[in-house]
């Protein structure tokens, strides 16, 4: 490498073992501008770190790949088309906006609704979610990181 630096000019040398640093900063500022909790919860949403699962009325746990939640909803900033039609989109504005659903009262998530909705299958007006939509053991940091990212993440 030295030998390549030689041949580039001492002003050229100079100028690429400034800017290198600068961008190696850079890069490390926009990875530590995302809250810890945001990157694990996209790491949970695209199933880059599992989240355990059963089907309603079952036991058996499901593989993690049918765990994604990416595996049938698009999340924050990412286009409609890439989840199937019968997930909807999970992004702050569908999560917080009080909407209704599948012809039931308006509902609008919190953490804690959220949380209990992705643990029972039952959202905050009482609706038995599909039972295609897994029952997921998740933790409350889990359940935290998963929230945050949906909810802080950028919207559509």
């Amino acid at each position: 490498m030295a030998g390549a630096l030689c041949k580039l000019g001492l002003p050229m040398a100079l100028a690429l073992a400034t800017a290198l640093p600068a961008c190696l900063a850079s890069d490390r500022s926009r990875e530590a501008a995302v809250p810890a909790s945001v990157a694990r919860g996209a790491r949970l949403f695209d199933g880059t770190e599992p989240l355990a699962g059963t089907l309603s009325g079952h036991s058996t746990p499901l593989p993690v790949v049918a765990t994604r939640c990416i595996q049938c909803h698009s999340g924050p900033g990412k286009s409609t088309t890439a989840a199937s039609d019968f997930a909807p989109q999970l992004d702050r504005r569908q999560l917080r906006e009080a909407r209704a659903r599948r012809g039931g009262p308006p509902i609008a998530y919190e953490q804690s609704s959220f949380c209990r909705t992705l643990r029972t299958g039952v959202d905050p007006a009482h609706i038995v979610l599909p039972r295609a939509m897994p029952r997921f053991d998740a933790d409350d940091a889990q359940c935290a990181a998963l929230w945050d990212y949906l909810t802080r993440g950028p919207a559509e």
